[in-house]
């Protein structure tokens, strides 16, 4: 029984968590004007710095404010640039707790934090993934938009 219940958490992360890869080629349907002044081919990862800040301010922070919000409003009351990046505008990567999910790491972090683990995983990378123009991770390409995409993860 402890191994389906690892082999199907493991699928979970798979699924999830997988490395960032190169974005997908159609937009995303909640782009907001701003956004889509940008042309129709300008995914994120080809985006000038001006043009990414810009994205990050009308698009990414709007929407995940509101997924966030949603999933506790007063936690996430005052969500902003520094929910992701803190006082420094750093990389989130170098912001945000960093994921082990090798080994039986995922295993630990669905015991230890549930909630967080199963909203992150169903709510955040889907959303994010979204408004970052790039498709959900695929664990059979290894490809798409995962933990990574703001976690650093090993």
């Amino acid at each position: 029984m402890r191994f389906s219940s690892l082999v199907t958490s493991l699928t979970f992360v798979l699924v999830a968590c997988g490395p960032a890869a190169p974005p997908a080629a159609e937009p995303a349907a909640n782009a907001s004007s701003a956004a889509s002044a940008l042309p129709t081919t300008a995914l994120y990862s080809t985006m000038t710095k001006e043009q990414k800040i810009d994205h990050m301010k009308t698009v990414v922070t709007p929407a995940m404010k509101k997924v966030f919000q949603e999933h506790n409003a007063q936690k996430y009351s005052d969500f902003g640039c520094k929910t992701c990046h803190g006082d420094k505008k750093q990389d989130p990567r170098m912001f945000l707790p960093a994921l082990t999910l090798s080994g039986d790491g995922f295993e630990k972090l669905m015991t230890s934090k549930p909630e967080m683990t199963k909203f992150m995983r169903e709510q955040v990378t889907p959303a994010m993934a979204a408004v970052m123009k790039e498709k959900p991770y695929d664990p059979v390409t290894h490809k798409g938009y995962g933990c990574s995409g703001c976690h650093k993860v090993d």
